[in-house]
């Protein structure tokens, strides 16, 4: 878990619009996956333009190479506006493999604005 949270914090902190990375929530009954690589989202630049900050919750399964697969948004605020960006990155994240797909993973990218 520690190098769970030391990765998402440096994704983080390479970026100019800080996105927190969120624990998975409490619901994920799957056995735990090592995270290997966490991308952060691009911030969008319309939502930053204009100050809006928000939440993507989303659900996913990891194959047994590690990758992310059949990711979904399961619920976002504002509806629409991080919901591309969330979803590319979460795509491109990288976990240990496994002997086997696991599912119902989730995972809540937080878009908020630095002071």
């Amino acid at each position: 878990m520690k190098k769970q949270i030391l990765s998402a914090l440096v994704c983080v902190s390479a970026i100019a619009a800080p996105i927190a990375l969120m624990a998975p929530a409490a619901a994920n009954t799957t056995t735990s996956r090592e995270t290997v690589e966490l991308v952060a989202p691009d911030y969008p630049r319309g939502a930053e333009r204009r100050g809006i900050e928000g939440m993507v919750r989303l659900s996913y399964s990891i194959d047994a190479e590690g990758r992310v697969i059949n990711a979904e948004v399961v619920e976002s605020t504002p509806a629409g506006i991080f919901d591309r960006a969330a979803l590319s990155a979460i795509e491109a994240w990288r976990y240990a493999p496994a002997a086997a797909q696991t599912d119902g993973h989730t995972r809540e990218l937080e878009f908020r604005l630095g002071d």
